[in-house]
């Protein structure tokens, strides 16, 4: 018999299962948030200023 609340328990302990997994996955293949991406801009724009000056 079907069992909604049974297949939501279930799926919440397969994403426990695969979140670190994607997080490992991502971080190996070279994914980057993008806030990471944002601040290493904001750097790069800062120390090409620096550099022109």
């Amino acid at each position: 018999m079907f069992n909604p609340l049974k297949m939501a328990g279930d799926i919440k302990g397969m994403e426990k299962m695969l979140k670190p997994a994607l997080e490992k996955f991502m971080n190996d293949s070279g994914f980057v948030k993008k806030a990471e991406i944002e601040k290493l801009e904001r750097r790069i724009e800062r120390l090409e200023a620096k550099l022109r000056d």
